[in-house]
């Protein structure tokens, strides 16, 4: 037990705060008028920030890349049973239609003395003769091109497969989430950035190798690890360099490149069908980003919890510099009244779970989770809409996104975190019950696609806004593990995508109403975390705390997260 600091100017996390009710509340002002030990130094934002927040919001572009990979490399195509050789010059349309009249899976048995003549009499008999199971075919690659489907003939009872796949990937999603949180919170940021990058681009290239369907789905489930480990460092490492209102700012600007990804991706698609030419294209930035270990800080917030404080100045006293704003005197006193004594615990799982920490946790896992769902669900609901092919349509909804993003920052600066979130996931939920509700009573098909795409906007700021939350609700020594573990209930979420569709053999409605459904359940359980955007500057605390996960926010009145370890 010791006593409590009387917090003046310095707080080493910006923007951290935790409300609790208390008779006679404190002042509050603005996030403009606080600062910590960092920004007293550096400043909330300038140059030097500007520079390091761009460069890190480039990883968001591959990583980006090889998630989306799959909607273009196992595309859907049209693919029919083989002919076989002595019947090649049969022409394809009448080979397909007399063959297998009902799939390509099962094909007429043929006889080896069979005559053109023969098929043309009998082609519309379709219950005529017997089938058996197809063994070989061949696809429309003047569509789409090879993909992994054509390649790995991923088709009739091997057509799980191609989730399979991406289920592989999306369990690496929600082991790299906990993993890469770990690391990056024990060794530091840009280390488990980079580290990661590294493997990502070693990975990216080793795809393009594969000889068998074995080799791709285990490349991809070390894909979904890395690629989650890199895009969290990556927004975790922008919002501890800068301060005040810029937090928000930067943590939303970092997702700006994700629809503009969706965009390349669909582009280039176009020109390289090749599912390996297309991968290789895409794999080209991330290499070129290795060069940025040499430019790259670690984050002097993480430094200063880990009691680093030499290193911390170096970094601070350099971007000072760079700002061109004067170095204080008394930095070395600043940075010593702040020097973190070693902890007993290091960075653990169990901490999420541990006193007032379990509640954010298991309420943010239960929003990660509905936002998921509802993100996806309709991403992939409105895909099934005829709105032209799959390149525009994945342009579209990027497009769609990119505004939804925009105004999540002035949303976030003035409203809080809490209320938008709420607010955003239960237009999401009624936008899904309008959508079915206009299906059935009015069916008209524009009516539908404009509240699905409403529902879409929605839930796009909802997804730019729950991170930012989620680090903000984390104190520095577990930020990046707190926001990694979320993308367990994140990466349950999408595993669960393909299979949610499977509700209307139940009723045709069932899985809009579950999205709907789950939508407000997240954004309602949002209300009871506490809102992290206008901190409150209390009075000093007297009451003595236990300076573990153990205890419950102290003072029992409005509290500061003030040195990084929940006090």
């Amino acid at each position: 037990m010791r006593k409590c600091f009387k917090m003046g100017l310095f707080k080493i996390i910006p923007s951290q705060t935790t409300n609790i009710e208390k008779s006679r509340p404190p002042p509050a002002v603005s996030e403009d008028e606080q600062t910590d030990v960092v920004s007293s130094v550096i400043g909330n934002y300038g140059r030097w920030q500007l520079l390091i927040t761009f460069l890190l919001a480039m990883f968001s572009f591959p990583c980006t890349f090889h998630i989306y990979l799959p909607t273009f490399t196992a595309k859907t195509t049209q693919f029919w049973c083989r002919r076989p050789e002595n019947l090649s010059h049969i022409p394809l349309d009448i080979w397909i239609k007399y063959s297998q009249p009902v799939d390509a899976c099962n094909v007429r048995v043929i006889s080896p003395n069979i005559t053109l003549e023969y098929i043309l009499n009998t082609i519309n008999q379709t219950d005529q003769g017997d089938f058996t199971q197809c063994d070989a075919w061949d696809f429309n690659r003047s569509e789409v091109g090879d993909t992994i489907i054509s390649e790995w003939n991923l088709v009739c009872d091997r057509a799980y497969l191609t989730s399979l796949a991406e289920v592989f990937f999306l369990v690496g999603v929600g082991i790299g989430g906990v993993l890469g949180g770990w690391i990056s919170d024990r060794f530091g940021r840009k280390r488990i950035l980079m580290g990661m990058a590294v493997t990502q681009s070693v990975l990216a290239i080793l795809a393009l190798l594969v000889r068998s369907f074995v080799q791709y789905i285990i490349v991809r489930l070390v894909m979904g690890l890395v690629s989650v480990s890199v895009v969290y460092a990556a927004f975790v490492l922008s919002v501890e360099i800068v301060g005040g209102k810029w937090v928000t700012i930067a943590g939303v600007c970092n997702f700006f490149p994700l629809p503009l990804a969706y965009i390349i991706v669909s582009l280039l698609s176009l020109v390289l069908p090749n599912w390996r030419d297309l991968t290789l294209s895409l794999s080209i930035p991330g290499c070129v980003l290795l060069v940025l270990w040499f430019v790259l800080p670690e984050s002097p917030r993480w430094l200063l919890s880990m009691g680093r404080t030499q290193e911390a100045k170096t970094i601070l006293i350099k971007a000072a510099k760079f700002n061109k704003i004067e170095i204080p005197a008394d930095l070395d006193k600043m940075l010593m009244v702040y020097k973190q004594e070693l902890q007993d615990q290091e960075p653990s799982v169990l901490l999420l779970f541990k006193g007032y920490l379990r509640k954010r946790t298991v309420c943010l896992f239960v929003a990660w989770f509905a936002m998921t769902i509802a993100y996806y669900g309709l991403l992939l609901n409105i895909g099934n809409f005829n709105l032209g092919n799959l390149h525009v349509t994945s342009i579209i909804l990027a497009v769609v996104e990119i505004p939804a993003i925009a105004m999540s920052i002035p949303i976030l600066l003035k409203a809080g975190r809490r209320i938008p979130i709420f607010i955003s996931m239960l237009v999401c939920g009624l936008a899904c019950v309008a959508s079915e509700l206009f299906t059935e009573f009015i069916k008209e098909d524009w009516i539908v696609i404009v509240c699905l795409t409403i529902g879409k906007f929605a839930i796009g700021s909802t997804n730019m806004m729950l991170p930012i939350f989620t680090a903000e609700l984390y104190p520095t020594m577990i930020r990046n593990l707190g926001v990694g573990a979320s993308q367990i209930a994140a990466g349950l979420a999408l595993i669960g995508i393909p299979y949610l569709w499977k509700l209307t053999a139940i009723n045709d409605h069932l899985p809009m109403v579950t999205i709907a459904a789950l939508s407000v359940i997240g954004g309602a359980i949002v209300l009871v975390l506490p809102d992290t955007a206008r901190s409150n500057v209390s009075e000093p605390c007297t009451e003595n705390i236990t300076p573990t996960f153990d205890s419950t926010p102290p003072c029992n009145g409005t509290f500061t997260v003030s040195d990084d370890r929940g006090r």
